[in-house]
């Protein structure tokens, strides 16, 4: 099985992220079957609260939907959108939802996002001069805020789905940082957790590998991993950095700061021998449950 991971530089015009979308799907070989490509949060619109309300889609309908499904029957592969805006029952508050797509075109699987990203973050600027692009840290910005729970809801279910004899498990982002999500996840006997993500420049810097080489080595699952990466405008900067790993937690294939696509094939012999030699599952003596929203 190879995995895919696409690294995106995406902002507020869909059809621009789209036709980046396409533009890297060209390129990548899905003659390998199965192909599962995963997109990073964010993908088709990064942007505000007034647009995500404006292009939130009812699940299973719509433009970015319907050019998801095409996408992945064209190139039949298993093409998984980072995060999108869903429509809720409640008005003025919408879903961040990941949506998974087979070779058919059918979407499979959808998770609405658990843990929202509610907090403050140093701000960076960036420098540009004849060299390079530096981003530096400038202590006498404001701090930048971030209250998704502004504009979404959370989710409340987990969500896997197979590919042939692999069981894959969905996350978003700021999930990353909740083991328990993944704990539970790997209980319902998965073998890749996706990670879609529009992480920023100064806690990918220093939280980004960590968390997610911690979530493959406890889990001991495959990780894919695909970063917004760059500025955005608004005083927003992603780390990028999109990687995929193994269960041992080695890094199998990497993006740094340009937008691109990372591969590698899943090695489930690896899978048995890692869990067969150190069988955590079996000996872990806790228990992980979503809590009740109050």
């Amino acid at each position: 099985m190879q995995l895919v991971a696409i690294q995106m530089n995406s902002g507020a015009d869909i059809a621009a992220n789209l036709a980046t979308v396409a533009s890297q799907l060209a390129l990548i070989d899905t003659q390998v079957a199965p192909t599962l490509i995963l997109l990073p949060e964010n993908f088709a619109l990064f942007s505000n609260r007034d647009d995500y309300l404006a292009h939130a889609e009812v699940l299973g309908q719509g433009l970015v939907q319907q050019q998801l499904a095409d996408w992945a029957k064209q190139y039949q592969c298993w093409l998984v959108a980072g995060s999108f805006p869903i429509l809720s029952d409640i008005d003025e508050r919408i879903y961040t939802t990941s949506l998974a797509f087979d070779p058919n075109g059918e979407l499979v699987q959808h998770y609405h996002k658990i843990h929202l990203f509610d907090a403050h973050v140093p701000a960076v600027s960036v420098i540009t001069n004849d060299d390079q692009a530096k981003t530096v840290f400038k202590q006498a910005l404001k701090t930048q805020v971030y209250k998704e729970s502004d504009s979404f809801i959370a989710g409340d279910r987990i969500a896997t789905f197979r590919v042939g004899n692999i069981t894959v498990g969905m996350a978003i982002c700021y999930d990353l940082r909740f083991p328990e999500l993944f704990r539970a996840l790997s209980a319902a006997n998965v073998d890749v957790f996706l990670l879609p993500a529009a992480f920023t420049y100064v806690t990918g810097k220093a939280h980004w590998l960590p968390l997610l080489q911690a979530r493959a080595i406890e889990n001991q699952c495959y990780v894919l991993a695909a970063n917004q990466v760059g500025d955005h405008g608004h005083n927003r900067h992603t780390w990028g950095h999109s990687v995929i790993l193994d269960p041992w937690g080695e890094i199998l294939a990497q993006q740094t700061s340009a937008c691109g696509i990372s591969c590698a094939l899943l090695d489930k012999h690896k899978l048995v021998q890692v869990r067969t030699d150190i069988p955590i599952l079996q000996h872990a003596r806790f228990t992980a449950s979503l809590k009740n929203k109050e």
